[in-house]
């Protein structure tokens, strides 16, 4: 594979949502998809995260349940779901004579950054054999319910699931948050409103393009000045509202703490 069309590949790449349910992963694609999972970088090749592919139709009807019963999921021919995992490193060490107080804060961030980094590398990997994926992050929200249908060990947490399948069609990537705002030099530079405002117009645009609807900025401009439609706070408050965020809150950390990783 040449330079430009990875790149293209990363650049054009989007979560699917319409797979094509008749199409099925094969066996050989699925390992190489995972192969890719487990090449990804780890801090001190620790590698403390672990992969589920699930087949049983009970264990995915518990989990399509916990992830608010997104029907898209269930025409994916292939779930990963992605561990932070630092169970097997201290377990590892236990075997071979050694114990040792790998637990906290900063064993468990670097559990989430490897696992993030193979979740990436999976995904890139699905769209470069041709099919597509899509991120379910809500199982992190029921850290004991996943515990309890994955029988996980202690030290060992569900982030998400990772769909792949054939697409019906190829998605349009939403838009993102300009290069200047997001890359800064030297120091934290903070936005100000006419960043957030220039951002979430185009924003807005490329959605109703992706919904396939006639769109024009003048139509997103009338939409940002209906009174509490449309605007960037209020669309994310909307979403992630304060009561849940504090509720999830509590029981992760909870979860965290009873698991030892806090």
């Amino acid at each position: 594979m040449s330079d430009a069309s990875l790149l293209d590949i990363i650049m054009e790449r989007a979560s699917v949502r319409e797979f094509d349910k008749d199409r099925k992963v094969s066996e050989e694609v699925a390992e190489q998809i995972l192969l890719a999972g487990i090449s990804a970088p780890s801090a001190g090749n620790i590698q403390p995260r672990t992969f589920f592919i699930v087949e049983n139709e009970r264990v995915r009807e518990q989990l399509y349940e916990l992830c608010e019963n997104q029907a898209f999921m269930k025409d994916a021919s292939l779930w990963i779901v992605v561990c932070a995992d630092v169970h097997r490193h201290l377990k590892a060490a236990k075997l071979t004579g050694v114990k040792y107080g790998y637990y906290g804060i900063l064993p468990f961030t670097f559990s989430v950054l490897d696992a993030a980094l193979s979740l990436e590398n999976m995904v890139i990997a699905a769209e470069a054999l041709g099919l597509g994926s899509v991120i379910i992050g809500s199982v992190i929200e029921h850290p004991e319910h996943v515990k309890r249908i994955l029988k996980l060990p202690r030290h060992c947490l569900a982030l998400s699931i990772l769909c792949v399948g054939y697409p019906k069609k190829k998605p349009s990537r939403r838009e993102k948050w300009s290069y200047d705002t997001i890359v800064c030099k030297n120091e934290y530079r903070d936005v100000n409103k006419k960043d957030v405002l220039k951002y979430w117009k185009r924003f807005i645009l490329s959605d109703l393009k992706r919904l396939d609807k006639e769109a024009s900025m003048a139509m997103v401009e009338k939409l940002l000045k209906e009174e509490g439609q449309g605007s960037y706070g209020t669309t994310y408050a909307n979403h992630y509202k304060e009561e849940f965020i504090k509720n999830t809150n509590k029981k992760l950390t909870e979860f965290l703490r009873s698991q030892g990783f806090l």
